[in-house]
């Protein structure tokens, strides 16, 4: 077996700090991918670049979800600022009925260790 080993100029792999959101994206057909992957889910193509994303969005969809044995936790979907929408989770949202309302700003806290970003509410803002 013969392993060949190539240097990389353009940032690869996790993100160097614990708020900095990475996303592939497809230089064929300009799909964004979340998660880390060999070949673009559209079109095949293994042209995948990886950007930064400004780590601010608005809520778009949000649900409670509950497993027995494990403090309820809000998911949601956001908008990132560049279009893309992420599967999160969101710090300030609150189960029982204090749900936040779709378009709410949100900005990113961390990433954790499973993947899954983490969001919170901003302060009311004009720009969404």
């Amino acid at each position: 077996m013969y392993v060949r080993t190539v240097e990389r100029k353009a940032f690869i792999g996790p993100p160097s700090t614990v708020t900095e959101l990475r996303l592939q994206r497809c230089t064929w057909c300009s799909t964004v991918v979340f998660r880390t992957c060999l070949l673009c889910p559209t079109c095949s193509s293994t042209e995948l670049r990886w950007m930064c994303s400004p780590g601010t969005g608005k809520v778009v969809n949000a649900v409670e979800v509950r497993r027995k044995g494990h403090r309820p936790r809000m998911m949601a979907v956001v908008e990132l600022g560049d279009g893309v929408r992420v599967r999160c989770e969101v710090e300030d949202i609150r189960g029982g009925g204090g749900v936040a309302p779709f378009g709410t700003s949100v900005s990113i806290v961390e990433i954790g260790p499973n993947g899954m970003p983490l969001f919170r509410l901003d302060p009311v803002r004009s720009e969404w």
